[in-house]
Parts: C-alpha cells; sequence; structure tokens
C-alpha cells in the first residue's frame, strides 16, 4: 500500500474510529464521575412535599411503607407513596401544594399520596375547596436549593488533631429583634472564651459550663437598625481567632416584629411555614428552633430535612449540619 493510500485510511476511517473511541471514553469518564458524585452527595434528586395534614383531631396516622405507621399530632408534611388514615374518631384537613386546594378527611379514611395529591381508597374525603392553609410559596424551588448544602464533605483528619477548632464564625448576616435577640456559633476548643462585638459596642461570653453542640447568647439591644457584628475567640486575654471581615446584624423595630408575629399565629401549627416567615426575615435562630420542634414531633421525618440542613449552614453550625446532612444521605440511600 502506498504511502498516500495508506494516509488516507488513516485520517478516513481510522480517524473516524478514533473520534469515536475517544467519544466514549469521556462518556465513560463522565458517567464514573456521576456515580462517584452521587456516592458522596444524595443518591437522588430532591423532591419536595405533595401536600400536608393540618388540624389532626382524634385518630390520624401516617406512613412512608404502608406497614409501620406513626400518629399525625400537628401539620405534617408528605411525600408521594406515603399512606394516611383516620380511625373511627379520626379528622384532618390535607392541603394539596400544587393546587393549593383542600380536602376534608372523615373518620376511617384510608388514602395513598400520589404525585398529584390524594388516591382514595376508603371513607369520606370532600371536594377540594379554597383554603387559607396553604404550603409555603415556592416550596419545591426552595427544596431543590437547599439540596446543594445536603452533600457530605469528610475532611481527613491529621494524627493527634483534635476535634474541635477556634476558628469559630457566625452567620454572614442575621436579624434580631426584642423577643427573638439570641445568637448562636459553634463552641471552641475548651478553654476559650468570646467577644461579640457589635459596632461599637462590646460584649464577653464566658466559656458554657458544659460542652454543648453551640454556644447560645441572648443579646444586648441596641437601637434599631443595621451594625457590624463580629465575633472573636479568646484563650484567656489573648485573641486565638478573629474573623477577617465583619458580619451584618440588623435589628428590627417593634412594628415589624409585631407584623412578623401575626403572619406566625396565621400558620397554625406549621413549624416549616413559621421557619419559612422567620428565614424571610433574616431571623435565623428562631428558625432553626421551629425546625428543631417539627423533627421532635417528626423525628423519623428525615426527607424533610434539606431545609434545615440549609438553616444550620447559614447559621455556620457546621458540626451539627454535617451530622444533619449525614442523617439525609443515609436515608437517600435506603
Amino acid at each position: 500500500m502506498s504511502v498516500e493510500k495508506l494516509m488516507s485510511v488513516k485520517n478516513g476511517s481510522w480517524g473516524r474510529s478514533w473520534r469515536h473511541a475517544k467519544s466514549l471514553i469521556l462518556l465513560l469518564i463522565g458517567l464514573k464521575l456521576v456515580g462517584y458524585c452521587g456516592l458522596v452527595g444524595a443518591a437522588e434528586g430532591p423532591r419536595s412535599p405533595v401536600g400536608k395534614l393540618m388540624d389532626p383531631s382524634g385518630s390520624v396516622e401516617y406512613s412512608r411503607d404502608g406497614e409501620k405507621w406513626r400518629p399525625v399530632t400537628r401539620a405534617k408534611y408528605l411525600f408521594e407513596g406515603y399512606h394516611i388514615r383516620t380511625g373511627s374518631d379520626g379528622q384532618s384537613n390535607f392541603v394539596n401544594q400544587t393546587s393549593g386546594l383542600a380536602q376534608s378527611l372523615g373518620n376511617n379514611v384510608t388514602a395513598r399520596v400520589a404525585a398529584v395529591g390524594l388516591e382514595v381508597a376508603a371513607g369520606q374525603v370532600s371536594d377540594p375547596f379554597s383554603s387559607e392553609a396553604g404550603l409555603m410559596d415556592g416550596l419545591a424551588n426552595k427544596f431543590a436549593s437547599a439540596q446543594r448544602y445536603t452533600t457530605v464533605r469528610r475532611a481527613v483528619k491529621k494524627p493527634g488533631e483534635a476535634d474541635c477548632d477556634v476558628k469559630v464564625r457566625m452567620a454572614r448576616k442575621i436579624s434580631v429583634s426584642e423577643g427573638y435577640a439570641d445568637l448562636v456559633w459553634e463552641q471552641a476548643c475548651p478553654g476559650h472564651s468570646y467577644v461579640v462585638t457589635l459596632g461599637e459596642t462590646t460584649h464577653t461570653v464566658a466559656e458554657p459550663e458544659t460542652r454543648e453542640a453551640h454556644v447560645r447568647f441572648k443579646l444586648p439591644l441596641p437601637d434599631a437598625g443595621e451594625y457590624e457584628l463580629r465575633l472573636d475567640v479568646l484563650s484567656g486575654d489573648e485573641i486565638a481567632y478573629s474573623p477577617r471581615r465583619a458580619g451584618t446584624l440588623r435589628v428590627l423595630d417593634g412594628a415589624e416584629e409585631n407584623a412578623i408575629k401575626a403572619s406566625l399565629a396565621a400558620t397554625g401549627d406549621d413549624y416549616f411555614a413559621q421557619a419559612d416567615i422567620l428565614e424571610q426575615s433574616g431571623l435565623l435562630v428562631p428558625a432553626m428552633d421551629a425546625y428543631r420542634a417539627y423533627f421532635e414531633a417528626y423525628p423519623d421525618d428525615i426527607e424533610m430535612k434539606p431545609l434545615f440542613i440549609a438553616n444550620l449552614q447559614a447559621l455556620r453550625l457546621m458540626a451539627e449540619k454535617t451530622a444533619e446532612a449525614q442523617k439525609y444521605n443515609d436515608f437517600i440511600a435506603e
């Protein structure tokens, strides 16, 4: 075969074969990376609740698999595939996330939560009707956005390295008010205290007597307005850690706080809706408390964790955030 013919074959069919092979190799590498990322983060895409049960009375229960049942004692969010039932004395209202409409559930109802609402197998369920007790605006988008914080990054610990850290940070941007004046931050290594600086005013915070997950400090409030906020960590009288830049704290006035409290009252016993209202106003600490209250009522409701995890991220409570994200990933991996 001539040199010219050989080059023609190389640049023709052989060249095309090499390009195809290269594309296949890149595709396989991409699939491998996707699989790896799936192991590190959540195993499946985020999903948001189809609806929620409100105002339960008597015997009202839910189940993720139709076999293990748990009582509904207050507002309960439901995902596709969940089951609900009421007893002979049970009643509740189901609010559909997509339509915003509600349905009343009477006694002895058995139903499954489908993608678009309830599939009723037994019992009396009313036709949909308008209700003011809707779900949070943009709930699906909030779940999708919060998903980025569910990835667990495992730090490599060096031999002899302490389990604690002096590099303690607070939320970069946060609000407080007269009724919601608490700040939180992770506890530093033993033997350290703290100085909270708000504008030109400083507050010394002693090391807590017990080793809790975080420090909680009720801030003496100045007038309403915006202030620079920073947290320094002390070892004795010396600064062990100081942030590179200050955060921003906003003190709400009385009228703003009263408006927030009125909105909270309108949510009834829906802790997640309350947390959303508080977060929109920058009140991240009471929002954290609302999330915790929800999971105290429903400790197995792991699928609702992403918004709570995002809240812990905003508060820079990284150890607690990582622990919650691990619970969520373990649940999804099941």
